[in-house]
């Protein structure tokens, strides 16, 4: 009897996966390698796909600017660590109070605050800047995180209204029976049970909010507020001058990246039980 050789069932899935994951890395691996070959394997044509030697030089010219770095990336943390804190902190609230308490139009206000994720950010900025300009936070870290603040809070009220919906609610009447307020069982019983649920939110607004351009371009004018994202464009190459090159400003971008990246790795075991929650079921 011939010999059939079967093909395993998942082969295909995990080949499909394995070239998709190789097609969203090599962008980056690019990246990378700019940062790390030497000026002669760069202004070349061709330039080789794979350098032939690596070098720190770059980021050794990165370092030499480490007070504007450490500035720029000071402001970063704070403005992006205050913006989260404050959208996790109210979005956890709203959440309970959308999918937990009765109030008169609460659907309709719920809606009303899903619906402000589909606002282009540049139809924003005209309004936002204006009315930074009246409250005189223009070129503040305050009015920068207030914005934020207030850009993110739709999806995130959203998602964390599902997670507390996921929570069943004998919990909720246990608790109640046994004489708890509404503020207690909020603390005590779902907060506790809605962690996976927090980290998503705090990793969907900080990711984007670490590298926004739009907002923190308009409405900070000066190196001490500016975020890293906006100050990056320092290290666009210069030709005129030689003093960056394509290199040093892949370098400088990797330092950018570094702290998004550092945040998934740590936290993505609680990221995935928020998502197996069901913290992004509608």
């Amino acid at each position: 009897m011939d010999r059939v050789r079967l093909i395993p069932s998942g082969l295909p899935y995990h080949a499909t996966l394995l070239v998709l994951v190789a097609a969203s890395l090599l962008p980056f691996l690019w990246f990378v390698s700019l940062a790390l070959r030497p000026l002669s394997e760069t202004y070349v044509i061709p330039m080789p796909l794979v350098p032939r030697s690596l070098t720190l030089q770059h980021f050794k010219d990165v370092f030499r600017y480490v007070p504007l770095m450490v500035l720029y990336y000071r402001n970063s943390f704070l403005i992006t660590g205050g913006a989260v804190a404050g959208v996790v902190a109210i979005s956890c609230l709203a959440g309970y109070f959308f999918a937990r308490l009765r109030a008169p139009g609460r659907d309709a206000i719920f809606w009303a605050v899903v619906l402000s994720m589909f606002i282009p950010p540049l139809t924003a900025v005209p309004a936002l800047y204006e009315l930074l300009d009246r409250l005189h936070l223009l070129n503040t870290r305050t009015g920068l995180i207030l914005v934020y603040i207030g850009w993110h809070l739709g999806m995130s009220t959203f998602i964390m209204r599902g997670v507390f919906a996921q929570v069943p609610r004998e919990m909720e009447e246990a608790a109640r029976m046994d004489g708890a307020t509404d503020f207690r069982i909020f603390w005590q019983v779902m907060l506790p049970l809605v962690t996976g649920g927090l980290v998503v939110v705090a990793i969907f607004s900080f990711v984007p909010i670490w590298g926004e351009y739009i907002f923190a371009f308009t409405f900070t004018q000066t190196k001490e507020i500016m975020p890293m994202s906006v100050a990056i464009r320092f290290f666009e190459p210069s030709p005129a001058s030689g003093q960056y090159t394509l290199n040093v400003a892949s370098a400088a971008a990797l330092f950018m990246f570094m702290p998004a990246i550092a945040i998934y790795v740590v936290l993505q075991k609680w990221f995935t039980k928020g998502l197996m929650e069901g913290a992004l079921k509608f």
